[in-house]
């Protein structure tokens, strides 16, 4: 695990009140719970700003033909027109 880095930032009371009963609720400290929630926030983001190198480089008509080569090997039937790819 990396070293544990002391951290001070300001917050509005009102977010510290809901952190700490957070906590208390879910037994865990709160900077622990915070830690936490910092993790899954950012890993969040850097899924989101970091699209697999595969689709970065093809363009939209591209990804878009290959989806539908593999719709064409779905067996058939109707496909109802709210989902109906333009």
């Amino acid at each position: 695990m990396n070293e544990i880095q002391m951290v001070t930032f300001k917050m509005p009371s009102a977010l510290k009140i809901r952190l700490d009963q957070a906590a208390k609720h879910n037994a865990v400290p709160t900077d622990q719970l915070v830690s936490y929630l910092l993790t899954v926030q950012l890993d969040c983001l850097e899924t989101l700003s970091s699209p697999e190198p595969s689709f970065s480089q093809k363009s939209l008509p591209e990804l878009k033909t290959k989806v539908r080569l593999i719709l064409d090997k779905v067996p058939g039937r109707d496909v109802p027109d709210w989902d109906l790819m333009e």
